[in-house]
């Protein structure tokens, strides 16, 4: 088998009992480090894209959501869209994703925040869903 290395990842965001767990390696039935399914690995990087700062990417200049920046903002749409942009720039920044498979769409949940829901279509037809919150 193939393996297409910008496809996967080590298993880093996995879900167990329909809980997402963030943060630790995965280890699959043989004891080695688990890897992603196409699925899984476009989810970590939306997942790590969104809830960084570029200034944690010093190779990538350009990754990052950086939606800290819309702390102190007004919970209007021009803010809501404002976040989208953020997002739609790291994500589609190096073509790791196409625009035509992205949408993103901002609810407010709270007169200071709003939840931005991520959803991309990675190839074996299912959406991935992502939900952000970005307090204002």
């Amino acid at each position: 088998m193939t393996i297409r290395y910008q496809e996967i990842d080590l298993s880093f965001y996995y879900s167990k009992d329909n809980e997402w767990i963030e943060g630790d390696f995965e280890l699959d039935a043989t004891g080695d480090l688990a890897l992603t399914s196409l699925y899984q690995a476009a989810k970590q990087d939306v997942t790590n894209r969104i809830r960084t700062q570029r200034t944690d990417w010093r190779s990538h200049r350009m990754i990052g959501g950086n939606l800290e920046l819309l702390e102190g903002e007004p919970n209007t749409k021009a803010t809501a869209e404002k976040g989208k942009a953020m997002m739609i720039e790291t994500l589609l920044y190096d073509g790791r994703f196409s625009f035509s498979d992205l949408s993103i769409r901002a609810v407010p949940i709270a007169i200071n925040q709003l939840q931005y829901y991520v959803f991309l279509n990675v190839g074996e037809n299912q959406e991935l869903i992502i939900q952000q919150a970005a307090g204002l």
